[in-house]
């Protein structure tokens, strides 16, 4: 039986992965010369699995590698723990070699060295910090890669995912803390990705912000249609299955071209017409109708944890997304009240990571949570 080639919800790799090769260059090669990027992603364009194949191509290349996702530490201790943990990693995974590494290089932080059950090292810390204790120990562990970089006259790269969470953790001092140390770090590139688009963008575009101009940003897009309807063609070809491109132009339309939507949508799409061996509109209206159907019990909960006024406007941009969402016109329309009841709505649905905003276009972040409004709610 042929295997589902469309996924979601993890990392993709290899020809699961669309091509997106100006930007995997880009990143390769300002990476590989030590320089440091913001990358600035909405949600679901497959900002993560993006960096995981830079990062594969780097150390097929023989650079070293250390990867941090942000979103997974809850405290400096943990963020503390988990760098140091990464970057001795990165430099061997030989027990005695990783032991002897870390005593050497980190005996400030008095670690204890365990043996998982698959035979990996790993550090934990024996100590209780102080907040104060904490940050200078990171400050320290911060210099441990330009450090191994010189002593194995090789570049390093290390991603930030998610990066925006430092605000979480330490905040601002922690923001200086970092800049302090990275501004002198001449053999380490430094990627720094974040999903919250607001909140990144003023930690860079701000002068008084410690990681202003600390190096180029670059704003993650849409794959371009062309490339995404060769990429599925590609894909469903996999399974000897017919489709035509305006069907395939129709399945992007309907996903606005969101990579992990059209993942999703696709995977279940295989899954419908594997057996007939043809991909008709009508068949893309029954899945995602199936795809509301089986979504709807969360969809409701969402629905019922916001405000009268939070869904009058969701079912207005479902039916009108950006006609003019801010004018006079459209909140009476739609019986918004005032534009000051509109911003607080949407400023409360972003953080509910219900919708995104840039500039005047407003969307949902999940595109099938519209599609159960606009059959369900209206």
């Amino acid at each position: 039986m042929n295997r589902n080639p469309f996924f979601f919800g993890e990392v993709v790799t290899g020809e699961s992965f669309t091509d997106r090769t100006n930007e995997i260059e880009t990143l390769t090669r300002e990476l590989r010369g030590g320089h440091n990027i913001f990358l600035i992603s909405p949600r679901r364009y497959g900002k993560t699995s993006l960096i995981i194949n830079v990062l594969k191509r780097l150390k097929k290349e023989g650079l070293l590698t250390f990867y941090i996702d942000l979103y997974k530490v809850a405290s400096l201790r943990e963020l503390l723990e988990a760098y140091a943990r990464g970057v001795a990693r990165s430099y061997t995974t030989r027990v005695e070699k990783f032991s002897e590494f870390v005593k050497d290089v980190f005996p400030g932080l008095r670690p204890k060295i365990v043996i998982g059950s698959d035979g990996t090292p790993s550090i934990e810390l024996d100590v209780h910090f102080r907040d104060k204790e904490l940050l200078n120990s990171l400050e320290e562990v911060f210099d441990v890669p330009e450090k191994i970089a010189r002593k194995r006259k090789k570049n390093f790269v290390v991603v930030f995912d998610e990066f925006q969470e430092i605000l979480n953790l330490g905040g601002e001092k922690l923001e200086k803390k970092m800049r302090a140390c990275f501004q002198h770090h001449h053999n380490v590139g430094y990627l720094f990705a974040g999903s919250k688009r607001h909140l990144i963008s003023s930690m860079v575009s701000d002068p008084n912000r410690a990681f202003y101009k600390l190096g180029d940003i670059m704003n993650l897009k849409k794959i371009k249609h062309s490339e995404m309807i060769e990429f599925l063609q590609k894909q469903f070809s996999k399974g000897s299955i017919e489709v035509g491109e305006n069907v395939l132009k129709y399945i992007l339309r309907v996903s606005e071209n969101v990579p992990y939507n059209v993942q999703y949508l696709c995977h279940h799409m295989w899954n419908w017409c594997l057996e007939e061996g043809k991909l008709k509109k009508e068949d893309v209206l029954e899945v995602l109708e199936k795809i509301i159907n089986e979504q709807s019990v969360n969809y409701i909960a969402f629905w019922d944890g916001l405000s009268l006024h939070q869904r009058l406007f969701l079912k207005a941009i479902s039916k009108f997304q950006n006609k003019h969402t801010f004018s006079k016109e459209f909140i009476m329309e739609n019986y918004l009240g005032t534009a000051g009841s509109v911003q607080k709505s949407i400023a409360l649905l972003k953080k509910k990571n219900i919708i995104d905003v840039e500039g005047k276009e407003i969307w949902f972040n999940d595109v099938f949570f519209k599609e159960w409004i606009k059959k369900r709610m209206i």
